[in-house]
């Protein structure tokens, strides 16, 4: 199991698949579940998913065909789409999946959220992607794509301007984990001292103060994943300014 405070300082732990391909467990909590695959056409063309919770399986890097079949393994509940980078699907709980890497390499995000109910994704063998649902313009001018929103949480792709910079602030009741897609993201922490998020992402304690910066010239591209919060979620750091001793 990764600690909250070793996942900031730690490289995520790792286990080998076969000769090159790796799974990361990123975070394993019981609200939040997180890990990585990086996956070789040339060690593992194919792969087999049967996880006992509700997972949503986004792709990073690369391309693959997936088939997903109920455990009856009847002709009739069998069904198959390809994805593509930066596209997610929810593999459902007890479901038998296998992937074909359609690219030498395949990078991907396996996510868990707790007690998703099987209601909220009825129909949810469906790509999602920033091109299959409508953006929305929040805070700041941060333009966002929910992929999924339910119970226990959400998830979304985050667009951040050029030259942004936010108010320093933590989520109250939420654990929150963040992947670049594209660019540089960098992160503040209560100190204000800025850091690049890690390739892997970065998890954020609630309560954890933090703030995200884009000091490029382009765009950046962020997931977001957000546990279930309460009636008060974001919450604004005021900080005094200083005082000049004459």
């Amino acid at each position: 199991m990764v600690n909250l405070t070793d996942q900031n300082t730690l490289d995520p732990m790792n286990y080998n698949l076969g000769e090159s391909s790796k799974h990361f467990i990123i975070h394993q909590q019981d609200d939040l579940f997180i890990a990585h695959e990086h996956l070789f056409q040339t060690d593992i063309p194919t792969r087999f998913y049967h996880h006992q919770a509700d997972t949503f399986l986004f792709l990073i890097k690369g391309e693959l065909y997936l088939q997903q079949g109920a455990q009856q393994n009847l002709q009739s509940n069998e069904q198959e789409t390809a994805l593509k980078q930066h596209q997610g699907i929810w593999l459902e709980a007890h479901t038998i999946n296998s992937i074909t890497l359609l690219t030498p390499t395949v990078e991907l995000c396996l996510i868990r959220l707790k007690n998703t109910e099987q209601t909220e994704l009825r129909g949810s063998f469906k790509k999602i992607s920033s091109g299959t649902v409508e953006s929305i313009l929040g805070r700041s001018h941060i333009k966002t794509w929910p992929l999924w929103h339910g119970k226990a949480g959400q998830i979304t792709i985050e667009l951040y301007p050029p030259q942004f910079k936010e108010t320093l602030y933590y989520q109250k009741s939420a654990t929150q984990y963040l992947l670049p897609l594209s660019g540089i993201t960098f992160i503040s922490n209560e100190n204000k001292i800025s850091k690049p998020c890690p390739s892997f992402g970065k998890v954020l304690a609630r309560r954890e103060p933090r703030a995200i910066s884009n000091p490029n010239s382009e765009s950046i591209t962020v997931l977001s994943v957000m546990t279930t919060q309460k009636n008060i979620g974001r919450v604004l750091i005021l900080t005094k300014p200083e005082t000049k001793i004459r």
